[in-house]
This record gives C-alpha cells, structure tokens and sequence, in this order.
C-alpha cells in the first residue's frame, strides 16, 4: 500500500484518528510520518517522567495536529 501522503513510497505507519464520532485513517511511509511528528510528540509527552512541553512546544504541536486534522469533507472509516 502507497503512502496516502506522497504517493510514491510504501506505507508504514498507519494512524487512525477519531474526530466526534467519526474515525479516520492515514497510511504513510516514515519520511512523510516525520513530517507529522505532531502525534508523536503528543504521545511522548504525555508518557510517565516526561518532562512537560514548553510554550513554544505545545504551539508548535498544536499547529502540526491542526494541519493535520482531516477536512471537513474527507470521507469517514466505515466499521
């Protein structure tokens, strides 16, 4: 399975999100997964002893979660 980012490379990393009640999956290789390293760094702050995000951080993040939120429009997961 192609990376639903780029197109051109083999997908690694699969992320579901649920937005309301709706769920929504995204399948990309480890170069394009980088470039949204917003989720991980969620999950790595929030991990037991992390040291708590700076100001700067929690913008940065919240910027990167926003822009990778799906759209209004991007179809739903059936389950």
């Amino acid at each position: 399975m192609l990376c639903q980012r780029c197109g051109e490379r083999e997908a690694e990393i699969f992320q579901t999100q649920r937005v309301g009640d709706e769920l929504y999956d995204r399948d990309l290789c480890s170069a394009c997964a980088k470039l949204d390293y917003g989720v991980g760094a969620l999950l790595q702050c929030q991990a037991p002893g992390a040291t708590p995000l700076t100001e700067e951080d929690e913008r940065e993040l919240r910027r990167v979660l926003d822009q990778a939120a799906p759209s209004e429009d991007a179809p739903a997961r059936e389950d």
